[in-house]
């Protein structure tokens, strides 16, 4: 469930990004799909997914390939990346030394086994 909460998200997020790109409102972008101006802002937060028809619509308004709707941004990832190494560090510096310890045997007993 995460990953297609995550997989809608990053659809929603890049057609904002071209939408902007492109100098239009989430008005114009709902009355060119056909769609009522509220509706098509639940979809471009994330809220509801797109449908294959509205997507291919998408392509044609900005005159691109549907890969660079579904690609993932890898700016995005990198930045996410860092906020959760930077809140780890932050959650590991309010550990005490038998938790950091506990922790350690942990990690060593379990990361052999990680891919």
């Amino acid at each position: 469930m995460v990953r297609n909460t995550n997989i809608k998200k990053n659809i929603s997020s890049n057609v904002k990004k071209y939408r902007q790109m492109n100098g239009l409102t989430q008005a114009q972008m709902a009355e060119m799909l056909y769609l009522d101006t509220q509706y098509y802002s639940q979809l471009e937060r994330g809220e509801r997914s797109f449908t294959i028809e509205k997507l291919v619509m998408i392509c044609d308004i900005f005159q691109i390939g549907i890969e660079k709707l579904i690609t993932i941004d890898n700016t995005d990832k990198q930045e996410n990346d860092s906020e959760l190494i930077l809140s780890i560090e932050n959650q590991l510096h309010d550990l005490n030394h038998s938790q950091l310890v506990i922790l350690e045997k942990l990690l060593s007993e379990v990361l052999p086994y990680i891919g």
